[in-house]
């Protein structure tokens, strides 16, 4: 079998063990609360259901030890921490047997033997699901949101995270990428040391590889030398690196990330397309949240001037700052009321409003000409006005106008070009309004990202 066939053969066997661990794990459950139950109405004899939970626990687990042995070939763990947690499987799916064994005639066995079998059982798991947790997400995983008494505690040592949460921009290669090299691949192939004829000292110098052609294809991860090399069983003679500390988990899916993607030297990281399987490792690693933010979070400018954030409650409204490092406003008017000189009270702070409700009040499509000019604004309460579709006409300059709630309020099929005019709406609440529904689906469908909601009646 060639390598490219037996890599990919333990990668699909092995990517069954996070589907099959579970399902033991319910089996081997469910018979502990089941003996304990029967145990708590003091049945005269154990159901046999009980020892054929564990029957299925054993075999369940023995199919996804099997997957999971696989799953370790594929080198992406660390052999030291991969062997306490595959021979603990191995023990969990014994002791299951035992337990199998020891239940299916629970008479002839004292109770206390069984208590010991199910505990010891309990802590197996518990302590092979804590290696696991480690393996995939790293061994500050359980503890690292843990009260900071807690956390201290238990993670004692100096973390490796690297913070690029406030960084304007990240290259890919140069700022995770490069220092994994420098780190775990300098010491023998860098400008002064080329064993195998290998220098990763820059890109040109990979692609004109060693002994063993070039480190690496763009595009193409398994034919890839360097990823290959990684990835091997630490016992195999070919594994990089052959000293020291090898990659970590998180180290080895960037690796595998940055060279899928086109393995470019000066792509940043908002050029990349950042897959789902990638995104816990950056955050995990570098503090890079690159999920998508609302446009409110990515707005920077000073805070409001007190004087007149009391200005505005003087005139009727209740101000809450949306956080401590976030100055935008959630502003709502209070009354039913609302006259224009208190409409106008909102121009001083039109920058910092981003969510403000007019709900059932007597704004006018008139008085919306004055919100028109609240370039911040993202989320906008409507309903239960006078609202119709000049008013709408006169918000459409909005370019980051997210949310709009014009429930109940005298809008018509008009409104719907202007609505289309938003570029940055997602949402709008249409209940008990004249709009019709066949035209709102057909607006629907031209903009998969819009979502209009019709509701009954």
């Amino acid at each position: 079998m060639n390598l490219f066939l037996a890599f990919d053969f333990t990668n699909f066997v092995g990517r069954f063990h996070p589907i099959l661990v579970h399902l033991p794990i319910g089996f081997l459950l469910l018979g502990i609360l089941m003996e304990w139950y029967q145990r708590w109405k003091k049945a005269e004899k154990l159901s046999d259901l009980i020892g054929y939970a564990w029957l299925l626990g054993a075999i369940g687990g023995a199919f996804a030890a099997f997957c999971g042995w696989w799953l370790g070939e594929t080198g992406l763990y660390f052999e030291d921490d991969l062997f306490l947690h595959r021979w603990v499987g191995i023990l969990i799916v014994i002791i299951s047997l035992v337990g199998w064994w020891l239940k299916k005639d629970s008479t002839r066995h004292s109770a206390a033997t069984h208590r010991i079998t199910n505990l010891l059982i309990l802590g197996l798991l518990i302590f092979e699901g804590h290696l696991g947790g480690n393996l995939t997400h790293g061994a500050s995983y359980l503890f690292e949101y843990a009260p900071e008494p807690i956390k201290n505690l238990m993670l004692n040592e100096e973390s490796d995270i690297m913070d690029f949460s406030a960084a304007d921009s990240v290259i890919v290669y140069n700022d995770l990428v490069q220092p994994i090299f420098e780190q775990k691949c300098f010491a023998c192939h860098d400008n002064k040391v080329q064993r195998g004829g290998l220098n990763m000292a820059s890109i040109d110098s990979m692609l004109v590889g060693g002994d063993g052609g070039p480190a690496f294809l763009s595009g193409n991860v398994i034919e890839s030398e360097l990823f290959r090399r990684v990835t091997l069983p630490q016992k195999n003679i070919k594994f990089m690196p052959p000293v020291g500390d090898p990659l970590t988990y998180d180290e080895i899916k960037v690796l595998e990330w940055w060279i899928a993607s086109g393995a470019a030297v000066d792509k940043s990281l908002t050029d990349l397309e950042v897959p789902e399987s990638i995104k816990p490792t950056l955050l995990r690693r570098y503090s890079l949240d690159t999920n998508p933010k609302p446009y409110y979070e990515t707005v920077n400018i000073p805070p409001l001037d007190s004087v007149a954030i009391v200005n505005l409650e003087e005139n009727g409204f209740t101000v809450k700052i949306l956080g401590a490092t976030n100055p935008l406003l959630d502003v709502k008017f209070s009354g039913t009321d609302l006259t224009d000189e208190q409409l106008r009270s909102l121009e001083p702070a039109a920058e910092h409003i981003t969510w403000l409700s007019l709900a059932n009040t007597n704004i006018t499509d008139e008085g919306l000409a004055t919100i028109a000019n609240f370039k911040n604004l993202t989320r906008l309460q409507l309903e239960k006005t006078n609202i119709g579709d000049p008013g709408v006409a006169a918000l459409s300059a909005l370019k980051h106008l997210e949310s709009l709630n014009l429930y109940r309020t005298k809008v018509t099929d008009e409104c719907l070009t202007d609505l289309e005019k938003m570029e940055g709406l997602r949402r709008v609440y249409l209940w008990q309004t004249e709009i019709t529904s066949n035209k709102a689906k057909a607006l629907q469908d031209n903009n998969e990202e819009l979502q209009l909601i019709i509701g009954q009646g």
